[in-house]
Parts: C-alpha cells; sequence; structure tokens
C-alpha cells in the first residue's frame, strides 16, 4: 500500500510539471518602440528703418545729429510651433570718437518705448503683455525710434551709439499666467 501511495505521488508531482511546462508554452512577449519628441520655442528679431516695415535697420548704422529723431522699429516674430513669452534687455552706450575724452551721458539718448504692450520690470527687462503665437509677430513694436537730444555739444561729435537688444523667449505651456510669472526665462548674458 505505501507502494501504491508512493508511486501515486511520483505520477502526480509528473504530471504537475507537465501541467506547468504546457501553461509555459502559451504565454508570450511583446515590445513596443515609442518616439516622443518635445517642442521648442523659436523667435526672431525684427528691426526696421522705415514706418512701413520695408526697409531692415543696416547692420552698419545710420548718421544723426542732435535734435534728431531716428526711426528705429523693434519687435518680435515666433518663429516656432508653440506659444511663447517674450522678453527683451536693452542696453544703450555711448562711445566718443578716438582722441576724445569726456563723460558721456546715456540719458540724451532717449528710446521711444512702448508702455501699453509692454512692461518694464525692475530685473531691467521689458515683458510682453501677452502669450505671442506661432507665427505671430508682437502686436506693437518695443520702440519705433530713437531721439537725440539738442543739448548733445561737440563732445559727442563722430561718437558712436550702440543699442543693444537681446531678445529671450519661454514656453506658455504649464508656465505661469503672464511672462512676468514664468519660470525657465534663459540666462541673461
Amino acid at each position: 500500500m505505501k507502494r501504491k501511495i508512493f508511486i501515486g505521488a511520483v505520477l502526480a508531482i509528473c504530471l504537475s510539471l507537465l501541467a506547468y511546462g504546457t501553461i509555459a508554452y502559451f504565454t508570450a512577449t511583446d515590445t513596443a518602440h515609442n518616439v516622443i519628441t518635445t517642442g521648442g520655442i523659436e523667435i526672431e528679431l525684427l528691426e526696421w528703418a522705415n514706418e512701413e516695415k520695408t526697409i531692415p535697420f543696416p547692420e552698419d548704422g545710420i548718421s544723426v545729429m542732435p535734435d534728431t529723431e531716428a526711426v528705429k522699429i523693434v519687435e518680435v516674430k515666433n518663429t516656432g510651433n508653440n506659444e511663447a513669452y517674450i522678453r527683451i534687455k536693452v542696453d544703450k552706450n555711448i562711445e566718443l570718437a578716438p582722441g576724445v575724452a569726456g563723460e558721456v551721458n546715456p540719458q540724451l539718448i532717449v528710446l521711444n518705448f512702448n508702455n501699453t504692450y509692454w512692461t518694464f520690470h525692475e530685473d531691467g527687462f521689458y515683458y510682453y503683455n501677452e502669450a505671442l503665437a506661432p507665427g505671430q509677430t508682437t502686436a506693437e513694436p518695443l520702440f519705433t525710434s530713437v531721439s537725440f537730444d539738442k543739448s548733445m555739444d561737440n563732445l559727442y561729435q563722430q561718437c558712436k551709439v550702440t543699442i543693444d537688444i537681446t531678445v529671450y523667449a519661454t514656453q506658455v505651456a504649464n508656465n505661469g499666467g503672464s511672462a512676468l510669472s514664468a519660470s525657465g526665462w534663459p540666462a541673461a548674458e
């Protein structure tokens, strides 16, 4: 009787192993390869030398005299596929002619800023008040002209005035409710 129980137990173990092997044949494996790409932000700085915006502002500059105003229109175009917040840093510099010494006053050069569509913030940047949609250009330029004060005297003869404009953009999606509250701005240079 013990022998029959032993043989029955061995047969039960063998059948269990056989059933386990059969179960292994009914499983399958599959792999999916998914590609996910991130969006990007692309912008273009546009500078115009006429009100019709048909003549780009020349890279080598223009000649002016005291008590004059030069057309310089500064706007930004979103050339990417995603909405963007825009901010601009503007730096004025006056370089006197070679051999001329004296202290310059950058306040004698006035930029005609648009304070309706743009907000100047204490960090030194001008922030565009709206999100800029793909393919769109800012509704209003940051500024449209540069004025040279009539009190500019002989110290300023043949000086070189540079207005450096640096534009930054960051994504709108999941990034605050305005340009001022947005995160992720590129580091200022």
